[in-house]
């Protein structure tokens, strides 16, 4: 009754069984435990901010850390001239504030610099360790495998002495 296009679980699973049985595997040879694997890493909500949107405000600061302190004037000649004797009225107060202030920038955009290149080496840096940790699972594996191998091969040493000694 069984129709040749459908799969015969129990035919498989003899099939698993057997072939257990002539390539001598236990159970304690692998576990899941054994297989490297790394997960994935999410960094989409981590940062909350878009690298594209990092680089765009870092060359912005680059270029825009400097304040100027007066804007340029325009419009009624005689507004014009009031604001110019305001500003030089002002300008012992202003300029020594402004001069501050775009030394203070220079050196945070310095700093920022400096973190943004320490952070990219870090990203690099994590990212050979990443995959010196899956070389290292990988290798832990390959070892365990030979040593389970090596113990049957003593085994298999030891029954066939076993057999030349009873022969003889």
């Amino acid at each position: 009754m069984e129709n040749n296009n459908t799969l015969c679980i129990e035919d498989i699973m003899q099939d698993i069984r057997r072939e257990i049985k002539e390539k001598n595997l236990t159970s304690d040879m692998l576990s899941f435990e054994d297989v490297p694997y790394s997960k994935p890493q999410d960094n989409s909500g981590s940062q909350g901010i878009a690298s594209e949107d990092v680089q765009t405000s870092l060359r912005y600061i680059n270029s825009h850390h400097t304040v100027q302190p007066y804007k340029p004037l325009g419009g009624n000649p005689v507004f014009v001239f009031v604001k110019k004797v305001i500003r030089k009225l002002t300008k012992f107060y202003v300029e020594p504030v402004v001069f501050e202030q775009n030394e203070f920038n220079g050196h945070t955009v310095k700093v920022i610099n400096a973190l943004k290149s320490t952070a990219e080496k870090d990203s690099e840096s994590a990212a050979k360790q990443d995959e010196l940790l899956s070389r290292i699972e990988v290798l832990e594996l390959n070892q365990k495998q030979l040593a389970v191998q090596i113990d049957a091969l003593i085994k298999e040493n030891r029954a066939l002495k076993d057999k030349l000694g009873k022969q003889d």
